[in-house]
């Protein structure tokens, strides 16, 4: 029954399934960079627990538990997305050498914005970090749809959440500028 079903589904999604890469260790190796990458910056759990409740922030800010149940899923789009450009270059891995780059930078600007912002509570600095950042996501998306369409739109989503962040750190910046005690 089960192969049955399972044999069903094959057939009636063959173009979808062709279209696939064959998994190998380079999805593992994507995404021990992707999740490694975020690892290179302190926690800064000091400053979430202790510095951060104590900003103002706008009615609509998510709880705490939204961060990591939003960014884990991204991280493994993006996992996914570097490993479907790897396999789209095939022998020529130089093809690929810009949008590589291009991705690695999006990685450190975006923990450059932890190390500003939680790190060295530079509020309105972080807006220029999150600027980057943001122009650094859609540069990778761009530059991963150019060599795999799948890969620059699994990048898509963190497009979205990054924009939210950036309108977020937005509204913190503006409700507490002046408040010098946050420091």
């Amino acid at each position: 029954m089960v192969q049955n079903i399972a044999s069903a589904f094959e057939q009636s999604h063959q173009g979808l399934l062709a279209a696939l890469p064959e998994a190998d260790l380079g999805l593992l190796a994507a995404g021990a960079i992707v999740f490694g990458l975020q690892k290179l910056v302190p926690s800064y759990e000091d400053s979430y627990k202790l510095w951060y409740p104590k900003l103002k922030k706008p009615s609509w800010n998510p709880p705490s538990w939204v961060f990591p149940a939003v960014w884990i899923p991204l991280k493994i789009l993006q996992s996914a997305a570097l490993w479907l450009v790897w396999k789209s270059a095939g022998a020529d891995k130089a093809s690929i050498s810009i949008p590589l780059a291009i991705f690695g930078v999006h990685a450190l600007l975006g923990n450059q914005w932890n190390v500003v912002f939680f790190g060295r509570r530079d509020m309105p600095g972080s807006l220029k970090w999150m600027g980057a950042f943001w122009l650094s996501v859609a540069a990778t998306a761009f530059s991963f749809y150019s060599v795999n369409p799948l890969a620059g739109l699994l990048v898509s989503p963190t497009q979205i959440w990054v924009t939210i962040a950036a309108k977020l750190n937005y509204d913190i910046v503006k409700l507490n500028k002046g408040d010098e005690k946050l420091k």
